[in-house]
């Protein structure tokens, strides 16, 4: 199968850098298995500070939390802001295992329509005014699955929505790595109010399950008592090899090759589909199709699974399973070879050919 499903991008080079750093890490942890604080160690927790802060925006360390990954610091934020069983708004198409998350903790989805720079202040107003909503969830920075990046005065718009109705903003910033332009995070703009979520599973490798989760200081306990119950304490191994990796420059390198390797995949798999509408970020590694209303992505998805291309359809990322516009995620991270990815990529064309005309 040519996995165009998954996301992990992985260059060569970059996984011998990564077991030699885990090896030279190994050798200097005193225990095989030290026991490590819930939260992180104070200097651990440092060097995330330092790695979130931006310019005119410094974190403390008190203020950002050790995970063991993305899921764990997400499900951390819903524990600690008492969100379970409470409402929380997203937009119409958004991570589908946040969805899945959602369902497991008796959320409450509402969808908010969106423009090119991301969830309406609007939309996301009158949700709070007819559903009584308490969260946000939102991926601004290379939004999954359409790569959009949210531009500051949006976000300013919508962290006035939240303080005018007291929510809670949860970040996902799984992909924001790609985007080369800083943009102030809403944990940056409403500290008093707002989750980060910075995981290394794409920018490094799927194997570091360490995620950096900031949060407002009132939830600072309940966070320890999230993390404490729903993950343990974090890998002391993992997190010594981020922070060599970090120290060396080597994460920062690592970052750059994969902006510019997503740069190159992208422009590529927009030449191939050059008679389609392809929606993603410039240095993305996964782009969105819409389909018309006549085609139905899950079936489409069928038909490339018998041809050996795996994709994701739409009904995965919409909060309306059913009812919703059609497309496709097309992800450029699972397979080293890029001829794999033009291979798949090219089925995947072949197959549209057949279902509608493209336009002139």
């Amino acid at each position: 199968m040519i996995d165009l499903q998954l996301n992990y991008p992985v260059l060569d080079g970059h996984e011998e850098l990564l077991k030699s750093t885990m090896v030279q890490a190994l050798s200097e942890i005193d225990e095989i298995i030290p026991i490590c604080k819930t939260g992180g160690e104070l200097a651990d927790r440092e060097v995330g500070a330092k790695w979130l802060s931006q310019p005119g925006y410094a974190v403390a360390w008190k203020n950002v939390f050790i995970g063991m990954g993305g899921h764990n610091a997400l499900v951390t934020a819903i524990l600690s802001a008492n969100l379970n069983n409470k409402v929380m708004a997203t937009d119409e198409l958004t991570y589908s295992n946040f969805k899945a998350i959602a369902r497991l903790m008796g959320l409450k989805i509402i969808p908010c329509v969106g423009d090119a720079d991301g969830m309406t202040p609007s939309a996301l107003a009158k949700a709070c005014e007819t559903f009584g909503v308490e969260a946000v969830y939102l991926m601004p920075t290379v939004n999954n699955p359409l790569g959009s990046v949210m531009p500051l005065r949006r976000r300013e718009e919508i962290i006035a929505v939240a303080r005018e109705n007291h929510l809670v903003i949860i970040e996902d910033d799984a992909y924001g790595f790609l985007e080369d332009v800083i943009i102030p995070s809403f944990f940056h703009l409403a500290p008093e109010r707002s989750f980060y979520i910075y995981s290394f599973s794409k920018p490094l490798a799927q194997a570091i399950k360490t995620s950096y989760l900031l949060a407002p200081d009132r939830y600072a306990e309940r966070v320890i008592d999230s993390l404490r119950l729903t993950g343990s304490t974090p890998s002391a191994l993992s997190t010594l090899t981020l922070n060599k990796l970090i120290a060396r420059g080597a994460l920062q390198s690592i970052i750059a090759a994969k902006r510019q390797e997503g740069n190159f995949r992208q422009q590529q798999a927009r030449r191939l589909l050059n008679n389609y509408e392809v929606i993603g970020h410039k240095n993305g590694w996964h782009f969105w199709i819409p389909l018309p209303p006549n085609i139905n992505s899950a079936n489409l998805s069928h038909l490339l699974f018998d041809r050996g291309v795996l994709v994701v359809s739409s009904d995965k990322f919409a909060i309306h399973e059913v009812s919703h516009e059609q497309g496709i995620r097309v992800a450029m991270g699972a397979e080293l070879d890029f001829d794999s990815v033009i291979k798949g990529i090219t089925i995947l064309k072949e197959e549209l050919q057949k279902l509608f005309q493209p336009d002139a």
